[in-house]
């Protein structure tokens, strides 16, 4: 599948290989993925600061980190700013009256390098959602009957 990471055990095997001094060939050989995945993770060590022995030593997550920064819509100011508080948004958005558009234009008055209104909405839609509290409940059918009368929740178990 094309652009999906490789296993961080693969990886240091494909270090480990290059620093054998085994070709990309057959490096993609040995770990079944193609040479341009190879030759891309070599450019990537190439960039870095650590020689390759800092690099095995590392722990899986850290090491991950350092060959996938991450996506960079999460780093760039427009999204840090738009994300400072999205439960003033959350609450604006409860008034009557109150528009996710005319939400755009003040965030665009105090922001002036901001996203586009498709992008704040889309973004902001993101950020209330992944706010949303919500649980899976679940249970062995007949086992328990769940009753809600008014503000409270009772189980009553068959069992």
């Amino acid at each position: 599948m094309a652009g999906k990471a490789k296993a961080m055990s693969q990886i240091k095997q494909l270090l480990r290989l290059h620093r054998q001094g085994d070709s990309i060939k057959s490096i993609a050989r040995t770990l079944g993925i193609s040479k341009n995945t190879v030759k891309s993770y070599l450019i990537k060590l190439a960039t870095g600061k650590l020689p390759v022995a800092e690099l095995l030593a590392l722990e899986d997550p850290v090491l991950e980190s350092k060959f996938h920064a991450g996506n960079p819509v999460y780093k760039d100011p427009r999204f840090e700013h738009l994300s400072d508080n999205p439960e003033s948004y959350r609450k604006q958005l409860g008034l009557v009256g109150v528009t996710r558009k005319l939400l755009w234009e003040e965030y665009i008055i105090d922001y002036h390098q901001g996203y586009s209104y498709s992008q704040f909405s889309f973004h902001l839609h993101q950020q209330l959602l992944a706010r949303r509290p919500g649980m899976k409940l679940e249970h062995l059918a007949a086992n328990k009957l769940f009753v809600e009368l008014q503000e409270s929740l009772f189980i009553i178990s068959t069992l």
